[in-house]
C-alpha cells in the first residue's frame, strides 16, 4: 500500500471526534518534524514553556525534538496536522535556508496566512491527500507502486517548498549564504538525531567531522548559542520527557531504551538537568492531565 511508506502522516482534528486530541498531551513527535494547519476554532499550545494561540487560518510549524503540548482546545476546533520523517525533510530544508533561519523558525512557530495563502494550502492539502488516497485503493505492479510513491514524495517536496515559503513571506529575513560552519552544525545535527541514544560524548561527533572536539564546540556554539552538548542533553531528555508522558514504559525501559546502563544511572541524568526524578515527572505531569 502506497500510503504506508509515505514519509508523511496526516492526523485530522474534528469537532466530530473530540478524543483525537486530549487537553494536556504532548501533540509532537518526537522524531519528526511537522505542522499543524487551524480550519475553525482554537486552539492553544506550549513549546518550552512559551505559549501560542492558534486561531483559524494559522499554520503552527513544530520541529524535531521539541515537546508541544496541547492545552486546550475550543469545541469547534478543526484543523490538520501533517508530520514528516527527518530523513526526508532534513535535505530539502538544509537546501534552501541556513542554520540561523531554522533556529528561527524553532523559536517562532506560529505564522497567520493571508486568505490567498489560506486556499492555497487548502488546494494543496486537498490534492495531495486525494492523490495518496485514490493511489491507494488501484492494483498495480510493482513497478507502477515505485514510481507512484516517487510521485507522491516529489509532490510533498513541493508541498514542503510551499509552507516555507508562506512562513517566509510572513517572517521575511535576510537570507545567508551557506558556508563551512552551517554544514558542519547541519551535519551533527543529522548525526545526532541517528545516534544519541547510543553516543553522547562531543568528542566522538567532532571525529566524526574530522576537526578537535575544541574547534568543533566553538563552531556548534557560535552558529546556535548552545553548546555541543547542551544539545546532546536537550535529545536525550526531551525524548525521556516524551516517553514518561507519552507511554506506558516503566522507568527501567525508559532506561533501556535510552541505552543507559542502570535505571538508577538514568535518574541520576534525569534528575542532573531536569531538577527532579523520573517518577515525580511522571507523577506531576499525570496530576496536571487529570486536573488535579
Amino acid at each position: 500500500m502506497v500510503g504506508q511508506q509515505m514519509p508523511f502522516q496526516f492526523t485530522v482534528l474534528s469537532s466530530s471526534d473530540p478524543h483525537t486530541f486530549k487537553d494536556g498531551q504532548i501533540i509532537s513527535t518526537f522524531n519528526k518534524c511537522g505542522f499543524f494547519f487551524c480550519r475553525r476554532g482554537n486552539v492553544e499550545v506550549s513549546l518550552e514553556d512559551k505559549l501560542f494561540q492558534i486561531k483559524p487560518g494559522d499554520v503552527y510549524i513544530y520541529m524535531a525534538s521539541t515537546l508541544v503540548h496541547l492545552l486546550h482546545k475550543s469545541e469547534d476546533a478543526e484543523g490538520i496536522m501533517v508530520e514528516v520523517d527527518l530523513d526526508y525533510i532534513i535535505p530539502i530544508v538544509n537546501r534552501v535556508i541556513n542554520v540561523e533561519n531554522q533556529l528561527f523558525m524553532r523559536k517562532h512557530p506560529c505564522i497567520s496566512l493571508s486568505d490567498k495563502q489560506r486556499i492555497h494550502l487548502e488546494y494543496l492539502l486537498d490534492n495531495l491527500q486525494e492523490r495518496i488516497g485514490a493511489e491507494d485503493v488501484l492494483e498495480v505492479n510493482l513497478q507502477q507502486q515505485r514510481l507512484t510513491l516517487e510521485l507522491i514524495k516529489s509532490m510533498g517536496q513541493t508541498f514542503c517548498y510551499e509552507i516555507l515559503n508562506m512562513y517566509f513571506a510572513n517572517q521575511p529575513m535576510q537570507p545567508l549564504p551557506q558556508n563551512k560552519k552551517d554544514v558542519i552544525f547541519q551535519n551533527f545535527m543529522l548525526a545526532l538525531f541517528r545516534l544519541y541514544r547510543k553516543e553522547r560524548d562531543v568528542a566522538y561527533y567532532a571525529k566524526m567531522q574530522h576537526i578537535t572536539p575544541r574547534y568543533f564546540s566553538t563552531i556548534i556554539k557560535e552558529k546556535s548559542g548552545n553548546s555541543a552538548l547542551q544539545w546532546i542533553v536537550q535529545m536525550v531528555i526531551t525524548e525521556a520527557k516524551q516517553l514518561l508522558e507519552g507511554s506506558d514504559l516503566s522507568i527501567k525501559e525508559i532506561a533501556n531504551q535510552l541505552n543507559f546502563p542502570t535505571q538508577s544511572f538514568f535518574g541520576k541524568y534525569f534528575k542532573q538537568y531536569v531538577g527532579i526524578s523520573p517518577k515525580e515527572y511522571r507523577k506531576g505531569k499525570l496530576r496536571i492531565r487529570n486536573g488535579i
